[in-house]
């Protein structure tokens, strides 16, 4: 790290008050210009609803992928700072485009307009691209790691409100009772944010690059592109990385498939849901998530708490259940959604603090970039996963299919077609025959028809024109296809018993084009939730694979609540990737649940116990012993016993992982393990001493538990030399050096 720049020691500092309300601004855009947008589009006739609701999502996710690798080589070899700013500053010149959009399409009626529009949220989605990377790669560096989850918590949470205000807002804005037709003042809003955003990114500080002398990787797609193979190398190779990016891609896969689930479930409401509607309900997601992200930050103390992730697992996959039994009810729907946001906080924020912990300090930007980039790809994956399964429903007639009558109507658009929410809400049509008849569905903001109707033989004034209104409520009416005046035209219909009623829907589609089948699926969002729930489930399984002992963390920060405050000094010892055997002084089971409960590594404990425990476990002790640990008797140890052990340790460290290690007071047993470990393994010795006191000035406090990770040793080590190393920590405990020295990691705080 650069002389002169040092983490902060507080969240309340300028630079990370900067960065939260430069995010938050961006965020806010980002949803704000995206609904705006998708409406105008719409309301302009340049997109059908259903092009626009598929569009949107791809113009802005898109970016991500293309320009992930060069935001990755701009977050590391430049100082974050520069490319916060520098993405903050044309974000103004992008809501600038916006403004100019909004501006020709009102004021001249010109095409461009409403398509400069759209460009802006692909290029807000670049803006993002590379923001993002440099946001989440900036927060180890501005902060220590006994700060990363709590820091974490104010960013998610602060994020997660932008995107709904955001959303929410882009949808009122864009409102008959707001600025529909004078979208340009959503320009200006946009462009004051966006100012505002780019002066409080002034208030960052510098921090140096994190790998200044990194080579420009070109822009041939082999080269731009290889170092994301690279990356995603190095992700798979570190079990916590890729215990973070894999956990943290299946959250977006599953947000992008409940959105589709919710969308699907609004089609089938009576009236139907529009966009916003469907938005603002699944954008209350974001208001469990503000509430979980912060509280899951505090409650893992000044440490990343993996135990927290099973449990925000477990209440999704309980959220989305209960779900499936509330879609009739929307308050009941509504409180699972929040509940389900809240669970997500205490599945992401520890996964994405272990995310920037692990990463290597020269390519944390890099790493960021590329899980962004498998990010994407789930949210893809889980569109594809939705619409195949949907297709394989209809194709099976697991859903019923809906008779429809065609050609109820035959004749020729005569206006532009009406939206209201994204949503058709009128429309004209002139029916064949003589003498003309006019033919209106919905309700019109009109009183008189839209063009004066006349026959090509009329040179004179026309005649009157018979005028018919089908009065129909927006919701009931569906356009399949972007539609001009002039265009020749079909309307069929089909019935829907919702809710206790018959609904009739009328579609208008372009003559000569082939009906479309309906199916009734008003049962398919309560499979689709259940089925998330089953596929979060299957996920936490799939990541217990890769760290056996998370259920193990779980119950031990349960018990930790109220009964011990565990301080941790040192964990940047302890090697982030690789083999490794950790030499302890833990001579008790709840000790060795102590150190274990500090590391982000998967550990296999051999403990010695020869203390007797000091409260009753017999679930832990059971679950801990299934995950790994071997527990060696004092006074009763056969020679199988010591074989099988030796045995799991070699498997252990051959597959990556850590051996923990009783330090027997005669290194007799730890002698042996070592001796017989050493030979086969290039791991490092680390060495771990865990003290247990209580406060002496306020004895009805919990007690203090001190975790010291030593400088590892070599491989080759002695047993003398690892209880040296221990002796050292023991008077670090005692000579009252610790008090002047900030631990790295504190956990557990007490309730």
């Amino acid at each position: 790290m650069q002389q002169g720049f040092q983490p902060y020691t507080s969240l309340v500092n300028r630079t990370f008050t900067g960065l939260i309300i430069a995010q938050f601004l961006a965020a806010f855009n980002d949803q704000c210009i995206h609904a705006a947008a998708m409406f105008y589009a719409i309301r302009t006739n340049t997109l059908t609803e259903a092009t626009a609701i598929s569009l949107m999502p791809i113009l802005f996710y898109a970016p991500w992928a293309i320009f992930c690798t060069l935001a990755g080589y701009l977050a590391d070899r430049y100082s974050k700072k520069y490319t916060l700013v520098f993405w903050k500053f044309s974000e103004v010149a992008i809501a600038l485009l916006a403004l100019i959009g909004f501006w020709l399409g009102n004021t001249w009626k010109t095409p461009v307009g409403p398509w400069l529009v759209l460009s802006a949220v692909f290029l807000m989605g670049m803006h993002s691209a590379f923001f993002v990377p440099a946001k989440y790669g900036v927060m180890p560096e501005i902060l220590p790691h006994s700060l990363l989850s709590k820091g974490n918590g104010v960013l998610e949470s602060t994020s997660f409100l932008a995107v709904i205000l955001g959303t929410v807002a882009g949808g009122m804005l864009s409102d008959r009772r707001m600025f529909k037709g004078q979208e340009e003042y959503i320009g200006l809003i946009l462009l004051a944010l966006s100012v505002a955003g780019a002066l409080a990114s002034l208030m960052i500080r510098k921090m140096p690059a994190a790998n200044p002398d990194r080579p420009f990787p070109g822009l041939w797609p082999h080269k731009l592109y290889g170092p994301l193979w690279h990356n995603i190398r190095i992700l798979i190779r570190s079990r916590p990385l890729a215990l973070s990016v894999i956990g943290i891609a299946f959250f977006t896969f599953i947000v992008a498939f409940m959105r589709g689930t919710m969308y699907l479930h609004g089609e089938t409401r009576s009236p139907r849901w529009d966009e916003f509607h469907i938005s603002v309900i699944v954008g209350t997601v974001a208001l469990g998530i503000g509430l979980g992200s912060p509280l899951a930050g505090w409650l893992s103390g000044r440490k990343v708490e993996l135990g927290l992730v099973p449990l925000g697992a477990l209440g999704m996959a309980t959220a989305m259940f209960l779900a499936s039994f509330f879609l009739d009810w929307q308050p009941g729907l509504i409180a699972c959604i929040i509940a389900l946001g809240f669970c997500v906080g205490f599945y992401f924020v520890p996964l994405y603090a272990l995310l920037q912990h692990r990463a290597p300090k020269s390519s944390k930007g890099d790493v960021i970039a590329t899980s962004n980039f498998i990010n994407v790809t789930g949210a893809i994956v889980a569109s594809v996963c939705f619409f195949s399964l949907i297709w394989a429903v209809h194709k099976a007639r697991l859903t019923p299919e809906i008779e429809q009558r065609d050609n109820l109507y035959v004749g020729t658009l005569v206006s532009p077609i009406e939206y209201r929410n994204g949503r058709p809400a009128y429309y004209e049509i002139r029916l064949d025959g003589d003498p003309p008849r006019l033919l209106g569905f919905g309700e019109s903001s009109r009183n008189e028809p839209a063009v004066p109707l006349k026959h090509e033989d009329e040179a004179t004034e026309p005649r009157p024109v018979e005028t018919t209104r089908v009065h129909v409520d927006q919701d009931e009416l569906l356009v399949v296809s972007r539609l001009e005046p002039g265009r020749r035209v079909v309307v069929s219909s089909f019935v829907m018993n919702l809710e206790g009623h018959a609904v009739v829907h009328y579609v208008l589609r372009p003559e000569g084009t082939r009906l479309t089948p309906v199916y009734d699926n008003r049962g398919l969002p309560r499979f689709l939730f259940i089925g998330g729930s089953v596929m979060t489930l299957l996920m936490l399984l799939s990541l217990c694979r890769m760290l056996p002992d998370f259920f193990v963390r779980s119950i031990l920060w349960l018990r930790a609540i109220g009964r011990y405050r565990i301080r941790v000094f040192g964990i940047h010892n302890l090697p982030a990737e690789g083999a490794a055997i950790l030499a302890t002084n833990c001579e008790r089971f709840t000790e060795s649940m102590h150190v274990l409960s500090c590391t982000d590594r998967r550990v296999r404990f051999i403990l010695q116990e020869k203390l007797p425990p000091e409260e009753q476990t017999p679930l832990l002790r059971f679950l801990a012993q299934n995950t790994g640990m071997i527990l060696l008797p004092a006074h009763s140890l056969q020679r199988t016993d010591m074989e099988k052990a030796i045995q799991a340790a070699r498997e252990t460290l051959a597959q990556g992982d850590v051996v923990a290690l009783t330090v027997d007071e005669n290194l007799q047993l730890f002698g042996e393990l070592l001796g017989q470990l050493k030979d086969r393994s290039h791991a490092g010795l680390v060495p771990v001493y865990c003290h247990t006191l209580p406060d002496p000035h306020r004895p009805e406090d919990p007690k203090r538990v001190w975790v010291l990770i030593g400088e590892p040793l070599a491989g080759d080590s002695s047993p003398e030399e690892a209880v040296e190393a221990l002796r050292r920590l023991k008077e670090k405990v005692y000579d009252g050096s610790l008090s002047q020295e900030e631990p790295l990691s504190a956990v557990h705080p007490a309730a």
